[in-house]
């Protein structure tokens, strides 16, 4: 019977996901399309690619506040789909649609489920990429029940990918946000940083490690409150494949604030199953 429900609980919690994602992806497609039909005939055939990633996991995460401690257990997957293409200005063009739960160790601003949709444009020189994005996303009620908030992003950001071997890999970034709401009125501001290192054990064991910080500024009626928040996530990555793979990770959440009714504390621990493929290259049996 426990296995019959969890069975069930799983069919619904995907049924429910697929239904609120399908309209985002079928835009997303319809934006991909869009830029690659608006191509000049004559120009330079630009490189294109779709690409899809998802996670399913199983999260446990305890939240501390100054007044309660609660415990949930997660196991709503998350997914997305991108359609990326290089112009021949050596411009990236992306159109994007994800949604469903926070992958493990992500830390968003709600433990809830979400659906978004977005664009961005980014250029490239060497290991170093920088650019401007766009993002629209709502915010739902345990899974994907009431809408609770829509929040619209634009955002700067810039990484840095540095790989003095082939067993380790660095990636430094930074992402600058400003938020509106569908008035577009400001409700906030936030600069955040991190820094997500790859060393490989042995094999296709990987050890990973990502530090990061964030510092948002609110306006309007909340002009007075100044979140900082500090988090480090580490544990294991086994690669089973050029496109799946599995993480163990445990992680831990600092949050202040002035406002002291939303200092918290976090910490997570689980492990997922994850995808990332490239539908113009996919080999979905060569080990890495």
């Amino acid at each position: 019977m426990p296995l019959r429900r969890l069975r069930e609980w799983a069919a619904r919690t995907l049924s429910a996901a697929i239904t609120r994602l399908s309209s985002w992806l079928g835009l997303a497609l319809g934006l991909v399309l869009g830029l690659a039909l608006a191509m000049p005939a004559a120009a330079q055939t630009p490189a294109f690619e779709w690409r899809g990633e998802g996670s399913f996991p199983l999260q446990y995460t305890e939240t501390s506040t100054s007044r309660s401690t609660t415990r949930t257990t997660n196991m709503i997957p998350y997914l997305g789909l991108t359609g990326t293409a290089t112009l021949p200005s050596g411009l990236i063009a992306s159109v994007f649609a994800d949604g469903g739960h926070g992958r493990l160790g992500s830390f968003l601003d709600t433990d809830n489920t979400f659906a978004s949709v977005g664009t961005s444009i980014a250029k490239r020189w060497g290991a170093f990429t920088a650019g401007v994005s766009f993002e629209h996303t709502r915010y739902f009620e345990g899974t994907f029940g009431e809408e609770t908030n829509i929040a619209n992003d634009v955002n700067l950001f810039a990484s840095y990918r540095f790989t003095p071997n082939a067993g380790l890999r660095i990636r430094p970034s930074a992402v600058m946000t400003m938020r509106v709401d569908d008035m577009f009125a400001v409700q906030r501001y936030s600069a955040g940083a991190r820094i997500d290192i790859e060393q490989r054990l042995t094999g296709p064991w990987w050890f990973l490690v990502s530090p990061r910080i964030r510092h948002l500024d609110y306006v309007g009626s909340d002009s007075r409150r100044h979140d900082t928040r500090f988090a480090v996530v580490a544990g294991l990555r086994y690669a089973i494949n050029d496109i799946m793979s599995t993480r163990m990770l445990a992680g831990w959440e600092s949050r202040g604030s002035t406002d002291p009714s939303r200092d918290a504390q976090k910490f997570t621990i689980g492990a997922s199953l994850d995808f990332d493929v490239d539908f113009t290259r996919a080999d979905f049996t060569r080990p890495r």
